[in-house]
């Protein structure tokens, strides 16, 4: 997949979800959380927690008639990954949940202040 946003300028960066995992949030019983790795062109660590609201727009997309036909074209892939998927066990992402955690909590926790979209939020 890649993926770019403005922020990046003339950048994309490829992720292969194939290496990533899910875990059910241990902060709130109703979220799952994602860690993965962007390797190419950068090395970043990421989470993303998916929330109850997020459902809505992931089936929008998911059955939507492109995304639809991409499966469907493409499901034998799906099919030899199954059976290849231990050579997507990398042993530098075998401690990833932890290493995202660990610098998650030392950006997010560790911040003091209130950043201007907070204050923005709380109406000061």
């Amino acid at each position: 997949m890649k993926l770019w946003s403005r922020g990046l300028g003339k950048t994309e960066l490829l992720v292969d979800c194939r290496y990533y995992e899910a875990k059910k949030d241990p902060d709130n019983e109703n979220n799952v959380v994602i860690f993965g790795n962007i390797t190419d062109p950068v090395n970043w660590e990421l989470k993303i927690t998916l929330e109850p609201e997020d459902i809505p727009g992931f089936m929008k997309i998911a059955l939507h008639l492109c995304t639809i036909n991409l499966v469907f074209k493409n499901i034998y892939r799906y099919v030899v990954y199954l059976f290849r998927r231990d050579q997507y066990r990398d042993p530098q992402y075998d401690n990833l949940e932890t290493k995202v955690t660990t610098a998650y909590n030392q950006m997010m926790k560790g911040r003091r202040g209130t950043t201007r979209i907070r204050s923005i939020a709380s109406g000061q």
